[in-house]
Order: structure tokens, then sequence, then C-alpha cells
């Protein structure tokens, strides 16, 4: 579910349809199921102990790719760490194991305007660590010969509303003005294609543009189930099932002043010295200050069925990006061939905000998915539906926006002990494993002069 801040609807946007009393809860106890999640990994409702430990050095809340990042990264540094992961429900199923199965650094759509909000320095600063990002996910797929549908291919964003292919333009323009090239240090380039070329190379009638990048497509739920056994296999302490109703300072005690922070769950408490919230959309739940920061915002993907003519097509080769006036959508093949969906949030009367509720799919969402790889292809690549209908499964997941667009990484202000990695706008996956290699640099005390050579100031959770 990749969307950024320059998409049809802003951060702002987001903060202006935000309620009076913001959303939070815990995660809905009957999820749809994703396609990513069919079968379920043996792992889904792992428990490393019949009982709940009562106390543990580090108590990680969230099975996704924050949190396994961060277990990963810290058994790397200490592979002796004491270190406990609750999830509410099963093993990566939140956002991580519902997405699009889309894994691309697509911010240099936001170049023009980081430059205008931020700064020129600090713009390069996030296109080199989202580029970094992606390049590091890979490079742990390869090395870890991590099973997860991993395909590099080339990725097209195409649009079709002149408004945002003109603003496309300008931030491709001024990116490749101010970076240097690629083999001398700087950042991968994109590919602008006129209407012209892009109604040819990528077999999409109307659009008016088209930018091509290099990318890649994986299930994000496998990628996390195979950096969460490696995690296991180092002696990581997972309790899936096992909700966090709250969290509380501990009263200092003279024979106990190591644990400061009491972890509340339906099956005991736990007293942990550090506690780390992957718990994105849902944080504010555990962490009140931020329930105006981070906004829950309900995303849907669709497995569709190809119609005749599509594998026949060069459609399936790449991962794709939609961007017009009613879309802001996302599309790419599986590995078993299906088209996978998502999107379709904009046609919603609350475009989908703020919802914690994954639980069931918008009928309407539903339909709009289905119809739109025939309404952007057309008939003539796309053919007849299949004979048992287009659908495969709907699901939904639950995204968590933050009003400025960017995520949170840090310490919370005047909580020693409690860390917050979060707020990743739909775009986990090009962002999340890096800002894991951030927050674990910070809660072991490296050296922050040199972390701050690359991780962007305007992630860090101190700004809010």
């Amino acid at each position: 579910m990749s969307q950024l801040k320059s998409s049809v609807i802003s951060a702002q946007e987001h903060l202006m349809l935000s309620p009076a009393s913001p959303s939070t809860s815990l995660p809905s106890t009957d999820p749809t199921v994703s396609y990513w999640q069919s079968p379920p990994s043996h792992l889904a409702d792992f428990r490393s102990s019949p009982a709940l430990p009562s106390q543990a050095s580090i108590v990680i809340i969230g099975s996704g790719i924050t949190g396994v990042s961060i277990a990963h990264k810290l058994l790397q540094r200490d592979p002796s760490a004491d270190i406990l992961m609750l999830e509410a429900r099963q093993a990566c199923s939140g956002a991580t194991g519902r997405n699009g199965g889309h894994c691309r650094p697509g911010r240099y759509l936001n170049f023009a305007s980081d430059c205008a909000a931020y700064g020129q320095p600090q713009a390069i600063k996030l296109a080199r660590f989202e580029e970094q990002t992606v390049r590091d996910v890979y490079a742990l797929i390869k090395a870890d010969h991590i099973d997860c549908d991993f395909r590099e291919l080339e990725t097209v964003d195409l649009f079709f509303d002149e408004k945002q292919w003109e603003a496309a333009i300008l931030a491709v323009q001024m990116r490749a003005a101010t970076l240097p090239s690629y083999e001398k240090g700087g950042l991968p380039s994109r590919m602008l294609h006129t209407a012209a070329e892009a109604r040819e190379l990528f077999q999409a009638p109307s659009a008016v543009g088209a930018c091509s990048f290099g990318g890649a497509t994986l299930s994000a739920y496998k990628l996390a189930i195979g950096i969460l056994t490696m995690a296991l296999q180092k002696g990581l302490n997972l309790h899936t099932n096992t909700p966090v109703l709250s969290i509380e300072q501990t009263p200092s005690k003279t024979n106990d002043q190591s644990h400061q922070w009491t972890i509340n769950t339906p099956r005991g408490a736990v007293l942990a010295q550090t506690v780390i919230l992957a718990t994105n959309a849902y944080t504010p739940h555990l962490y009140p200050p931020l329930l105006r920061t981070i906004i829950p915002t309900r995303g849907q993907v669709s497995a569709l069925r190809p119609g005749s003519l599509f594998s026949h097509s060069n459609i399936p080769t790449r991962s794709i990006g939609i961007y017009g006036r009613d879309s802001n959508d996302y599309m790419q093949s599986s590995r078993a061939g299906d088209v996978i969906m998502g999107g379709g949030r904009l046609i919603a009367p609350g475009k989908e905000t703020p919802l914690l509720d994954d639980s069931t799919v918008h009928p309407e969402i539903a339909t709009y998915l289905a119809d739109a790889p025939l309404k952007h292809f057309g008939r003539l690549h796309w053919g007849e539906d299949a004979p048992e209908g287009r659908a495969v499964r709907e699901w939904t997941g639950i995204m968590g926006y933050t009003v400025d667009g960017n995520p949170l990484v840090g310490e919370a202000e005047g909580q020693k002990g409690l860390w917050v990695c979060a707020g990743f706008n739909g775009h986990g996956m090009a962002l999340a494993y890096r800002c894991a290699e951030a927050l674990v640099g910070m809660v072991t005390g490296e050296d922050e002069e040199a972390r701050g050579k690359w991780f962007p100031e305007v992630y860090r959770l101190g700004r809010v």
C-alpha cells in the first residue's frame, strides 16, 4: 500500500479529515485474510513458551517488518540479548502482511516539495535514505536466501492527469539536476516517457506520461516471516495472540531498579527495561501523545484472475503505480499470475480515514479495483474475464499516516526506555528496514554523529 505525501490526498488533508476524537484501539479480532496469508505461516500462532515470561530486558510490540527488523538487528549486535516480542494477533498480521507486494523507491515524486519544505540538503538525504533502504532489503533477501517471491523488475508510474504529470516532470528534473549520477555515488535515474511512449511501451491507452525506474515485487509477509525465523533461531522469545492492553512506568524498587516498565496483557504482566513500539497505526493506543499525529487509514487490495489476453501483454512484467484525478493505485502480477490491484480509497466518502477496522472490505472499492485493470489498459490488453470471475481474494489493512508524511523514530520525550518506530504512510517497505537500523543504533547508544550523516532529521520522534 504505497501512498506518499505527493499523492492526491496530502498529509495535511488527512489531518483535516481526522475526527475531533481520534481513533485508537487494539487490532480487530477477526481481520480479513490477505492473499499472502493464505495459507498462513507455521509461525502464525507461535509461542516460544506456554507461559508468558514475567520479565525481559527488551520488549518489542509488533511483529511486522519494523518489529522483526529491530529484533534481527539487535540480535546481530548482541546474540545474547534478552528480547521478548508481543503480537496482538497472528505473526505479521498487520499492514506488512496485507500490502500490495511492492518494494520500490517512490519518494522521487516528493523531491521538489521536499526541497521547498526542508531545504535541498535534507531533500537529498531523504532521497538517499529511501534508495538505500530498498537496496538493503534486496541485499538481505539475497544474502540470507529468504524465500519471499522476490523479483527485481522495471517499475513504472503511469499518469492519467496532466497536472500530476507536470509535477512529476518537475520533481524528476530537479532531482537529476541536484544529485550526482549513480556512477559517481548518486542515485539511480528516473526515465520520463511522453504520452505516446507511455501508451506504446506500457500499453496504457489514455496515459499522459510515465516514469520508469528499478524496483521489485515480493511477499512482504514471507519476508517478515523469514526475518522472524532468523531472529527466533538467535533466541528471540515470540508470543503471538498476546495483545498489549497498556504500558506504564514502574515505580522504582530498591531490589529491582533495572525494570522500569510494566507491559499489561490478558495473559499477565511483563517487566522490562526497554519497550519498543513497532505498532504503526496502532501506536496511539499505547502512547496517547501521538493520537493527533498518527492517523489510521485503511487500504484495500484485491487479487484478480487475469483476463484472457493479459498474460500475453507486457503489463505483467512490471510493477505499476497509477496516478489520476480519482486514483492513486498500484498493481503487479504475483508469481502465480494473479493481478494484485490496490488502492481505490479516494472514491470512498471518508477516504477510508480514520479507520482501524480491517475485518471488512468496502464494497464500492472492491468493484473499483476489479474494474481498474480493464479501465486503465483496455479490453485489447485484458481480453475476456475468466469463467470463475475476476476476484480471487479481497482484503484490507491499516496504514499509519502522519500529519507531515514522515515516519516517527526515537525515544519518547520524558519516557526513558520507551521507543517508537512507526508512521510509515503506506510506504513501509521502502522505509522501515533502515528506520529500524536507526532506532537500534539509538537504543544501543551508537555514535549519534555518524547516524546523523544518513538518518533524516525530519524522521525523528522529537519533532512532534
